[in-house]
């Protein structure tokens, strides 16, 4: 099967869809496919065939390059399909891609599938925006809360398809800890562990309101009446770096440790003993499904998070982790405490997470996706 990919960020440019853009390009190489990706912001080696937009001038995040990515990707996928036929586009993106990649397989008389990363703005979210998705065979969500909002506009119910991203499981066996049976070859996580004082609680994530680190600071600050040597470490860079930082600066433990690559974000999750999510929804910038959360039941370790996006997809509330309200910074606190002080719990989610997580390890992801191509 010959596949246009349309995907406007790219590596090593940061984020989940551009990480789950690459990944799953590698892995459908890998069932046998061809796949020629169209970007507008990465790197034009990653693959055997990346189609780079010209005019790199344009800012980023900006309007005019999206609109003008799209219409560079339309002309450049119809030029080429009369070279050599694609039998699917595949877009990724959300009203704006499904405009563009839809009047691009009507044109071309073949099927468009649409994978929608992130939470759609609310603002578009209205039954007259319904008709952009009309010519799209299948959206691909990444979490319920996303199929919802289509479905709330009037998208037709078998349009739509709930598949996560993935993750590479073999990476934490291979780093070593105990998941998966793995050998050990720690690689520096003892050197790290060192470093801080136990219990380790650990977030991954762009400093910015959204993600609601601002809550976590304030339940790590109350947790410390409890364990007064808990560690905090914060992943992540962004707008909110120094408000943050500011906010933590009477509370012992707490650690700023930057953007890091994936590889080091692996070895923190494997010296931690809890990782939370306390992300709270801004209308214009919502959640998905984390693929962090992910790596962290890789990792075996329990997970607090709120019940925004996908987490609700992932995280059983009670069995292998615990859900709390967004911007609830007592709940937040009072299921870090109750998981910290019951270590027959934190087993207990630590088996249930790394059975559970199977089911996301890329191989078996990347070939739900590509059965979806085949549907009705």
């Amino acid at each position: 099967m010959r596949i246009a990919r349309i995907i406007e960020y790219f590596p090593p440019h940061i984020g989940g869809m551009e990480r789950h853009g690459l990944i799953l390009s590698q892995e459908q190489i890998k069932l046998g496919n061809e796949v020629e990706v169209y970007i507008g912001v990465g790197s034009d080696k990653l693959l055997p065939r990346i189609y780079k937009m010209p005019l790199q001038f344009l800012p980023l995040y900006n309007k005019a390059r999206r609109l003008w990515f799209n219409v560079w990707a339309y002309f450049t996928v119809k030029n080429n399909h009369k070279k050599n036929p694609y039998d699917i586009i595949h877009l990724h993106g959300d009203f704006v891609e499904a405009f563009f990649g839809g009047k691009l397989a009507k044109k071309l008389n073949i099927p468009a599938v649409l994978t929608i990363h992130a939470g759609l703005n609310k603002k578009f979210l209205k039954p007259k925006n319904a008709k952009y998705f009309d010519n799209i065979k299948k959206i691909i969500c990444v979490s319920q809360e996303i199929a919802g909002d289509l479905k709330n506009i009037g998208v037709a119910d078998d349009k739509l398809e709930i598949i996560s991203s993935g993750i590479y499981l073999d990476e934490f066996s291979a780093k070593g800890g105990s998941a998966f049976g793995g050998k050990k070859e720690n690689g520096g996580v003892d050197a790290i562990k060192n470093n801080y004082s136990a219990p380790i609680i650990i977030s991954v994530g762009v400093l910015r309101k959204s993600k609601g680190q601002v809550y976590l600071i304030e339940a790590f600050n109350k947790l410390k009446n409890s364990f007064s040597s808990a560690t905090l470490l914060l992943i992540g860079d962004g707008p909110d770096k120094i408000e943050l930082e500011k906010q933590a600066n009477d509370t012992s433990g707490i650690y700023f440790l930057g953007r890091q690559e994936h590889n080091d974000i692996i070895k923190y999750l494997q010296v931690s003993d809890i990782f939370v999510s306390s992300s709270a929804n801004a209308p214009n910038d919502r959640e998905g499904t984390p693929t962090v959360i992910m790596e962290a039941m890789a990792a075996g370790l329990p997970v607090v998070a709120t019940k925004v996006g996908g987490n609700p997809i992932l995280i059983k509330d009670g069995i292998n982790g615990f859900l709390t309200e967004s911007g609830d910074s007592f709940a937040i606190a009072a299921a870090i405490d109750k998981i910290l002080s019951d270590e027959e719990l934190r087993q207990k989610i630590k088996e249930r997470n790394l059975e559970d997580i199977k089911q996301k390890d890329w191989p078996v992801i990347a070939k739900k996706i590509t059965d979806v191509y085949f549907c009705k």
